[in-house]
């Protein structure tokens, strides 16, 4: 039997000997590439990512009515800054879908933007202070925009970015409030 070990010389024989064969299609290939690259418009992407801290107020005290999961709440504030008029506000403040906005409807254009902005979790593996076990904790959050333009893409990013942070201190506020009026019923119980 013949062995069919084969050497760099004889691999680079065959591709002498196959050079227009292997050429014009690499040829194609990269000039469709570049055909490609040229033609489609350049999109940008602005990303945030958001750390989400832990109470500040010890749970020991306020433990039913300050605590809530990360992901709810961040659910709860996505579909507050996610809704038509919050989205339309920023198509208005910053001249977006300006074409799309002559040929579509309004819920058109806001679900387009809505294709644009991109809102994912980011979770990790803590122990769980209650029960001491190990537990998938959501930690943070990023937040992107994408669109034609570098500068417009990063201050949309921006505003999306502020209106999370804002509807988050909101939330905190009216917690923080709730808690406030519970300790000091809680308080005049007491004293009573």
């Amino acid at each position: 039997m013949e062995e069919n070990n084969k050497t760099i010389l004889d691999l680079l024989d065959i591709v002498k000997r196959r050079k227009t064969s292997l050429s014009v299609p690499a040829l194609v290939v990269i000039a469709l590439a570049v055909i490609v690259a040229l033609v489609m418009p350049r999109t940008y992407r602005s990303t945030s990512t958001i750390l989400i801290e832990e109470q500040e107020i010890p749970k020991e005290f306020v433990t039913a009515t300050v605590t809530s999961y990360a992901e709810q709440r961040l659910q709860s504030i996505n579909q507050r800054i996610m809704s038509s008029a919050k989205l339309l506000e920023i198509i208005d403040k910053f001249h977006l879908y300006g074409d799309l906005r002559r040929t579509q409807t309004t819920e058109e254009v806001v679900a387009h933007m809505r294709n644009d902005i991109k809102f994912q979790t980011i979770s990790a593996d803590v122990v769980d202070r209650k029960t001491g076990r190990p537990t998938n904790a959501t930690i943070a959050f990023s937040l992107s925009y994408e669109g034609r333009n570098p500068e417009t893409v990063q201050q949309v990013a921006n505003v999306l970015t502020s209106l999370y942070l804002e509807e988050n201190l909101k939330v905190r506020e009216q917690q923080t409030v709730g808690a406030s009026k519970f300790l000091e019923e809680e308080a005049a119980t007491l004293q009573a």
